[in-house]
Formats: C-alpha cells, structure tokens, sequence
C-alpha cells in the first residue's frame, strides 16, 4: 500500500531501533519509490538519521536543481545547514558553468567538405548559438537543463551553416562534453556529504 512520510519515519526510526534489518530494506524500498511524493530535504534528513545511504544521491541532486527561493527555513533544518551550504555552493558553480556554456560556443575547428563560405558559416554559427542557447540556459524565468536547451537549439534557423558542419557540431554537443564535469561536481559533493554525514549502520 501506500504510506505517508510520517508513517515510513515510524518504521524507520523502529527498525533502527531494534536493528530489524529486514524490515528495514522493506520500509527503505518504499521509501524510495515513494521518494518524488517528499520533499529532498525530507529525504536527506531520514538519510542522515537512519543511515540510509541509498536515498542521499537522488535528494542531494533534486536539491541541487531546486532554486534557493523555494528552500524553506522548515527545508533548511531538515537537511542541516552543511548540506544547505553544498547546496549553494553547487549551484552557484553550476550557474557559473551555464554562464560559461552559453558564452563560450564550441568553435568549428574544421568545417566540413560542403561548406562554401567558412567565414560566414563561423559567424552564424555563433550568433545563432548566442542567440539560441545563451537564451535557452540563461533564461531568467525559465532557463532549460542542457539537453533540452540543445533540443530547442537545434530546430533554430542556422544561416550560412553547412549542414555538414551542422552535424559536426550537433555531435559535439550531443556527445555532452560541456555538461559532463557539471554532473562530475555534483556526484563529487554529493559523495563527500555521503562519506561525512550517512554513516553505514
């Protein structure tokens, strides 16, 4: 059936304290197909208490994606403010990297067999990724994850771009390389809280 938060805690804080390890792998497994009815700071607080490892990933990386303004003082306590302040640190890195991404287009290095006007295929290349994925990551009411903004991106208008070296760069960015250490520094915080604060029982 289906348990509320209050109910699955109950369970966890009787297993832990009579060491029903079964039990505790039941309760444990619904809490985690239950996990996107709770809150993450819910999630990292039962982590913490009950020493359940398993949970502390998938909160710390829904934190991670959560805007600070809708963190509560409530969300705050739950998750302790060590947590709290990776979160911030993480996101302010991650915002930092968007910057960067939207800036910084990946450059067309060699252009393709079919492109006629390699000068002009560079510019347009760049202007369209200033303009479409600059306001796709940076948008400040709705900014897209990586992999949707270069979904949006790819159905833009593309000027004086080959197609060849359309397709050469859509590899490039398809491949991820720019989001790739974004997700290294979020696995690597999560990972240092995981060893500091969620000791095995």
């Amino acid at each position: 059936g289906s348990y509320t938060l209050d109910e699955l805690t109950k369970f966890l804080q009787f297993c832990d304290m009579y060491q029903c390890c079964h039990a505790r792998e039941f309760v444990v497994s619904h809490v985690f197909a239950a996990r996107f009815r709770f809150h993450p700071a819910q999630l990292i607080n039962l982590a913490i208490k009950y020493h359940v490892r398993s949970l502390f990933p998938f909160a710390f990386q829904s934190l991670a994606e959560t805007p600070i303004t809708k963190i509560t003082q409530a969300h705050r306590e739950l998750m302790g403010n060590e947590v709290f302040l990776n979160v911030v640190y993480v996101q302010a890195a991650l915002d930092h990297h968007r910057q960067i991404v939207a800036a910084e287009e990946p450059r067309i290095l060699m252009h393709s067999n079919d492109c006629d006007d390699p000068v002009g295929c560079s510019e347009d290349w760049h202007a369209t990724w200033w303009n479409g994925m600059g306001h796709f990551l940076l948008d400040g009411r709705n900014p897209q994850p990586y992999g949707d903004a270069v979904k949006c991106f790819k159905d833009m208008s593309f000027g004086r771009v080959s197609e060849g070296c359309k397709d050469l760069m859509f590899k490039i960015l398809d491949d991820g390389a720019a989001f790739r250490h974004a997700e290294h520094f979020i696995t690597e915080a999560c990972q240092f809280l995981l060893e500091k604060l969620v000791y095995e029982p």
